[in-house]
């Protein structure tokens, strides 16, 4: 044991307070993300009486199943003064908050190393549980109580950023998908004297392809026209490079920027990128497993899950189109297109489900004009993006120094 070192059993106490006169019904589950979440359980006929109440500052946790899924889910309760939880859940809370705070204990939990450690200890069972014992013998440095919050406060800073800047580009999101619904569904864009077209009286035109009216100078085409699915085989002329599956990529988001050993790639590697192309993965649609191409990608080969959608057209922009791709009305359709398919996995194919389907293009003026609204949008949502991908690895040294902190004297602690 590392002379700096305290077991965490040294710290914290079960808590266990059923909700026998059902006075708390506000349910939680816990995540393998070390969240809590709104549960999904079926409770229907439950007696939740049973249920554990789990208060504000302390902390639920799962020692099952640890080893087979990599992860102690472990989580801090800080948005609610109360709720319930599963009884199979442990319930515990810090003995002394002056001497080790629940937020910095939270953050070492936080901790990839917690987790490996975790796993190592996990033995119990076909899936590798955690022993109760086991877990109160891991250890943690303790600093002094004014350190703590300092470290805390440091990392909540970047904490809170991030989530900033999620809210802020979930807010651009909206207002992307709104703009759309109401300018190339509704065609309610501002017209000569900023009106609503369609509701103004703006002439409409029947489209037989539709079996819609569409805006007087409006069009469709099909997207095979606009887009192909590129498939040349990347060269191979490095000894390493960048893999991206389908698991590597999710809502617009690349997840990883490791090198690789050519040699050791899997055999779906196969597809060269480039900039400006969209990535979009053929099973399960729903799963927003799609990514725009922002960097030079010589370096980068894909999977053959992934289609590489590129434009060929050169008054259509790469932003429209993946504006249209990602827009949610137009992934459920293709969800349910590929739960249609017989096959093991619901999958969309670049032949069946995009290359004849209708692409509404506007006039001139208002595609130009939605245009310069997605490139700006999208600018400061990417801006956003990998500044949090920055912040993100900030956190990390964050907790990978909480190691080497001062520690307390042990009479201090006790």
């Amino acid at each position: 044991m590392k002379s700096n070192y305290r077991p965490i059993g040294d710290f914290i106490e079960l808590v266990d307070v059923r909700n026998k006169d059902l006075r708390v019904d506000h349910l939680l589950g816990l995540s393998i993300t070390k969240e809590f979440i709104p549960s999904v359980a079926n409770t229907v006929g439950t007696n939740m009486s049973n249920y554990k109440i789990i208060k504000k500052n302390q902390f639920a946790c799962s020692i099952m199943q640890v080893r087979r899924d990599k992860k102690m889910p472990v989580a801090l309760l800080k948005d609610f003064d109360e709720a319930i939880i599963s009884q199979a859940y442990p319930v515990f809370q810090v003995v002394k908050e002056e001497v080790l705070s629940p937020d910095y204990l939270m953050m070492w939990f936080s901790r990839a190393e917690f987790d490996r450690h975790a796993c190592f200890l996990a033995v119990g069972g076909v899936r590798g549980s955690l022993e109760w014992d086991d877990f109160l013998e891991m250890e943690l440095p303790v600093p002094s109580i004014e350190k703590q919050r300092e470290i805390v406060k440091e990392y909540n800073t970047i904490v809170n950023r991030i989530k900033l800047n999620e809210q802020l580009n979930q807010k651009l999101e909206e207002t992307a998908q709104a703009l759309y619904k109401h300018w190339f569904v509704y065609f309610e864009f501002p017209n000569e004297n900023g009106q609503p077209y369609k509701s103004s009286g703006g002439e409409m035109v029947y489209n037989d392809a539709l079996d819609q009216e569409l805006p007087l100078g409006w069009r469709i085409n099909e997207l095979g026209n606009i887009i192909e699915s590129h498939s040349k085989k990347h060269d191979f002329v490095k000894d390493e490079l960048i893999f991206f599956n389908t698991s590597d990529i999710l809502n617009g988001d690349f997840l990883h920027s490791n090198y690789s050993d050519v040699a050791g790639m899997p055999g779906q590697a196969k597809k060269s990128i480039r900039k400006n192309d969209i990535l979009y993965s053929e099973i399960r649609p729903a799963n927003k497993r799609f990514a725009l191409v922002r960097i030079d990608a010589e370096d980068y080969v894909v999977s053959t899950k992934l289609m590489v959608l590129r434009v060929i057209v050169s008054k259509i922009n790469h932003l429209r189109i993946y504006q249209f791709l990602t827009y949610p009305k137009f992934i459920n359709k293709l969800q349910r297109a590929a739960e249609g398919r017989s096959g093991t996995f619901p999958q969309i194919t670049f032949e069946e489900h995009l290359e004849n389907h209708p692409f509404i293009i506007g006039s001139e003026d208002i595609e130009s004009r939605f245009l310069k609204f997605l490139t700006a949008n999208y600018s400061q949502f990417f801006s956003r993006r990998d500044e949090n991908r920055i912040l993100a690895q900030m956190k990390g040294v964050i907790l990978s120094k909480m190691s080497k902190v001062e520690y307390r004297k042990t009479e201090e602690v006790l």
